[in-house]
């Protein structure tokens, strides 16, 4: 994991356990400890805030209505059709990225997983 991947506010794995990123990880991560953070896998679980729909495949955020996930091939849908990604969206920090620079917004994570 890279420190330009991450913002303030994202959540990784720190040992196991959930954390956001602050100002002191920041500084740890960009001093050469990025080893000690890992990303996390979308999942179902981290996506229930989220509206599945079964007959498109895909997630939708009510903020975000003109784009959905597709959790099968880890890529943005925008109306409808693929956009072109340099990565696949798979991890939680990179969804709570997209979704911060479409809606301005920290994106709602499900209570239950929240820290």
């Amino acid at each position: 994991m890279f420190a330009n991947e991450l913002r303030l506010g994202n959540i990784v794995s720190e040992a196991g356990t959930y954390v956001v990123i602050d100002a002191g990880r920041m500084m740890a991560i960009l001093s050469g400890e990025a080893a000690l953070y890992d990303p996390i896998p979308l999942t179902d679980e981290w996506l229930s805030g989220a509206n599945y729909d079964e007959l498109e495949d895909e997630f939708m955020f009510p903020e975000l209505s003109q784009w959905a996930l597709d959790p099968k091939y880890k890529e943005i849908v925008f109306n409808g059709g693929y956009i072109a990604t340099s990565a696949p969206v798979a991890y939680v920090h990179q969804l709570q990225n997209f979704f911060f620079v479409m809606t301005g917004q920290e994106m709602e994570l499900p209570c239950h997983l929240q820290l």
